[in-house]
């Protein structure tokens, strides 16, 4: 097979981008034809993730809900879009296919000095327009603080809750479920030491 070449003043298919990601050691979002290459996250954020993963498998097991870490796409159809969120909840209405997913009601951000404007603009307002989202969670990397957004009802009115210290939770009153933060910052180097 020969490497496929890519033009970025080209708009890229659904199939060319799919290969470019299966050549590639790369991850890239998609949006209407172009492609973005994805940056890697610090231990911190690792761990941030994956505790949160635990953490989520944990409090909705029994419930009709799947929990995907951040090697899996989120497909926005009506934006002709693919990303990778941190981490994403599947419930019974939402659509699976090998390649990616649709209709997440949760999507889990660790924010980063990189994304974090990204993360709450543009990112989150292509969130917003996911009918079966309810609720949107960021993480600071940094320090213990959580801010969860979550839609009311039908509308497109949504609220924000924040969480701050080792010591608070975030409800997810709509799932009946709290994360402790303790629980979602396990074993994080709060203090790091600079690299050298």
């Amino acid at each position: 097979m020969s490497a496929m070449a890519y033009d970025p003043r080209t708009p890229l298919t659904h199939e060319a981008y799919f290969q470019l990601e299966r050549r590639d050691d790369w991850r890239y979002e998609y949006l209407a034809g172009e492609v973005f290459a994805m940056a890697g996250g610090s231990e911190s954020h690792a761990l941030i993730a994956a505790n949160t993963i635990g953490a989520l498998i944990g409090a909705l097991r029994g419930q009709p809900c799947r929990v995907y870490g951040s090697d899996m796409k989120l497909r926005i159809d009506h934006l002709d879009k693919f990303c990778y969120p941190d981490l994403m909840v599947l419930c019974e209405q939402g659509r699976r296919t090998p390649r990616y997913v649709e209709a997440p009601r949760l999507i889990v951000e660790v924010l980063s000095e990189s994304t974090e404007s990204y993360d709450r603009g543009l990112k989150f307002e292509h969130y917003r327009t996911i009918p079966e989202l309810s609720d949107y969670l960021l993480l600071d990397q940094t320090r213990p603080h959580a801010e969860l957004f979550t839609r009311q009802g039908a509308t497109s009115i949504w609220t924000l809750v924040e969480a701050t210290g080792i010591e608070g939770s975030v409800e997810l009153s709509q799932w009946g479920i709290a994360l402790a933060l303790a629980e979602l910052y396990r074993d994080v180097d709060l203090n790091p030491k600079p690299e050298t």
